[in-house]
């Protein structure tokens, strides 16, 4: 009967102590997985705001475009980079703002614009108004198409 009472009381330190442990463990489990979902929700939101921000920008430009706003050049190249940010609107939707957008990459912009020669500027440019000219309607009417898809995504 010794024994049972030595036993018996190893026994319930053994029980308490293990407790002990797995009652840390699962509280450190809980506060993981909790740091876990808060940073998954943070990264959702911020990839929320992200694509409503570019939906935003797609919806100005295209309105700006469309209203003459903007030359269809310069709205070509911000749509195109800016659809190809988002998985929501497919490449096919707009085959005319891919398609300038195609022919006037190579376009110098900015510094490299500024040094040019007047006569090799004048030579782009004309061939930039060849192209909207070319283009022009179409990408409008896809700057309208884009704006209904965005109506209907918000």
């Amino acid at each position: 009967m010794e024994n049972f009472y030595l036993y018996l009381t190893i026994l319930i330190i053994l029980i308490f102590v293990l407790s002990i442990g797995v009652t840390f463990y699962y509280l450190k489990y809980k506060r993981v997985l909790k740091e876990a979902t808060e940073k998954a929700l943070a990264a959702k939101e911020a990839e929320e705001k992200r694509v409503d921000y570019i939906n935003e920008s797609l919806r100005i430009i295209s309105l700006a475009c469309i209203q003459e706003q903007c030359e269809v050049s310069e709205a070509c190249i911000r749509i195109r980079m800016l659809i190809s940010r988002v998985d929501h609107i497919t490449n096919d939707g707009f085959p005319y703002i891919f398609e300038m957008y195609e022919k006037i990459k190579h376009f110098k912009t900015h510094e490299a614009r500024k040094a040019m020669s007047k006569q090799d500027r004048f030579n782009e440019d004309k061939l930039r108004f060849k192209m909207e000219a070319e283009f022009g309607d179409k990408i409008k009417e896809e700057c309208e198409k884009l704006l209904n898809m965005l109506k209907s995504i918000s």
